[in-house]
This record gives structure tokens, sequence and C-alpha cells, in this order.
């Protein structure tokens, strides 16, 4: 599992910029899916896009379904940002249920 989680950091890490897009995207969404009147904030919606980001790709590598994934590339942010919105969708429910509105 430790080798897992390496190698999804070192994938996260590859392109800073697209990874930060791709969680602030997914976090934002689940966030205003979850509770449409939740105030939360920008730090909020990043933090539940990365968690999420960070679980989906976990679980897409642990599970060997990465290798299927990479066999069409072109639609690679695509795939990221469904899984991370799925993950973050979860995190912000578990957040949401622990700290209702």
């Amino acid at each position: 599992m430790k080798e897992t989680a390496q190698q999804v950091l070192d994938y996260l890490t590859g392109s800073l910029l697209v990874t930060l897009a791709v969680a602030f995207v997914a976090g934002w969404a689940a966030s205003k899916t979850v509770a449409s009147e939740w105030r939360s904030g920008v730090i909020v919606w990043l933090f539940v896009g990365v968690a999420g980001l960070f679980l989906s790709q976990f679980i897409l590598l642990f599970s060997g379904l990465q290798d299927y994934i990479e066999g069409i590339s072109e639609f690679r942010i695509l795939f990221d940002l469904i899984a991370a919105y799925v993950a973050s969708f979860f995190i912000a429910a578990l957040i949401h249920f622990v700290r209702p509105l």
C-alpha cells in the first residue's frame, strides 16, 4: 500500500497546476452537490478536491484499473475529474454528516 500511495503522489505532483485545477473543480462540485447552502470557501473546496483526487487515484491504481485508463490517455483529465468528483462527493458528504449546517 505504501508503494501505491507513493506512485499516486508521484503522479499527482507530476503536473501540479493541472492537479490543483482538477481538485478545485471536483471539490467545488462535490461540496455544492452535498449541500447547496453550505457556506464553505476555497480552502475547503481545495481540501475536499485534493483528498478526493488522491483517494480516487489510489483506488484506481490499487485495483488495477490504471492500465485500462492509460490506454486512452486522451481522456485522462476527464477520467481524473470524474473519479475525483465521486470520491470528493463521499468526502464532502462525510464532512457534512459530521458537521451539518
